[in-house]
């Protein structure tokens, strides 16, 4: 799992899958992921064009669909789906409802055999109070270093390219400032670690439109510099400087005045030192552990479930500020 929980869904009950996918959707999001439900056609349904073991869930109703064939009426049902995906191989939770009960349900796993599926009601609160349970199930076993490491790495690498996409877009509105920047990049930035910086101030005598793309490139130019600069191109655009402040005032749900905000410190505590702590933190026997112990700024910090999903919500609202800046700018530029 990563920021994203994805279910298929099998349901030809169009009025009923509203309704429900409405309140599933909300109770993920309550829980910081974004949500990826992909409704399925049981009788287009072919097992190798989906990559099922990269689905949080599985929802699957009892009696789908029917069809003809030669003239005669056949059902489609739920356990021929089920037996089909557990035949392949793959262990995902598995919800099968009804409106004929738990009962019917009960006796159809029996006589299938299935094995390793979660069942309910097609009532509505029965059936959300199961969904609940294995979202929570999910999230739970997403919830261990491994997992948590990855998800860290693999989003911020993203925000990474995005505020390298930024920053190239945004140097394109420098104009006079460009030079000052230049400047800046080589004294507090390049400076920063003089091994590396003789190196890149050898190989860029001179930074501009030309060549800053391939300097983010650098692996010396770190995401908290990439950030800092990131920060300089923003203040330095008059234009757009209140704009874009205002998009992470909005996005990151910010009670201080736009003029205050200052990216780039803003990124490093809510980001940069939590992936640097992961990165760092050592394997030990409890390394599936509910609580692990991190150090930040020097103090151990317990990386338990209410801070995973405290930054999973940051992760989320810092994407969206990433990518609203970038369409602005593109839209407007």
């Amino acid at each position: 799992m990563d920021l994203s929980f994805r279910i298929i869904w099998f349901e030809d009950n169009d009025e009923w899958y509203r309704s429900l996918s409405r309140r599933v959707s909300k109770y993920i999001k309550g829980k910081n992921f974004k949500v990826e439900i992909e409704r399925v056609k049981a009788s287009d349904f072919v097992l190798q064009d989906y990559q099922i073991q990269n689905y949080d869930l599985l929802i699957v109703d009892y009696q789908l669909e029917k069809i003809y064939d030669q003239e005669k009426e056949l059902n489609i049902y739920g356990s021929e789906i089920i037996r089909m995906i557990r035949n392949g191989k793959f262990v995902n939770d598995v919800l099968f409802y009804s409106s004929n009960g738990f009962e019917k349900l009960n006796n159809v796993m029996k006589q299938e055999g299935l094995q390793g599926v979660f069942i309910a009601d097609r009532d509505n609160d029965e059936f959300m109070e199961m969904v609940k349970l294995l979202i929570d199930k999910a999230v739970r076993r997403a919830e261990n270093l491994v997992n948590i490491r990855g998800v860290v790495m693999d989003t911020t690498s993203g925000f990474d390219n995005k505020i390298r996409d930024l920053i190239g877009i945004l140097w394109r509105t420098l104009g006079d400032k460009e030079i000052k920047i230049a400047n800046d990049i080589k004294k507090r930035i390049l400076m920063d670690n003089i091994k590396t910086a003789k190196k890149l101030e050898e190989k860029y005598p001179e930074i501009n439109a030309e060549n800053i793309d391939e300097l983010l490139n650098e692996r010396d130019f770190s995401s908290i510099r990439q950030a800092r600069l990131l920060s300089w191109c923003i203040n330095s655009n008059e234009m757009l400087q209140k704009k874009l402040l205002t998009i992470i005032q909005d996005c990151l749900q910010l009670d201080q005045e736009v003029e205050q905000i200052n990216f780039y410190k803003l990124y490093d505590v809510d980001i940069i030192k939590y992936r640097n702590a992961l990165a760092h933190v050592k394997k030990s026997p409890s390394i599936d552990s509910k609580v692990i112990m991190v150090e930040i700024d020097g103090k151990p910090i317990r990386f338990d479930q209410k801070l995973c999903d405290q930054l999973r919500k940051k992760l989320l609202n810092y994407e969206k500020a990433l990518d609203s800046m970038y369409d602005y700018i593109e839209s407007n530029y």
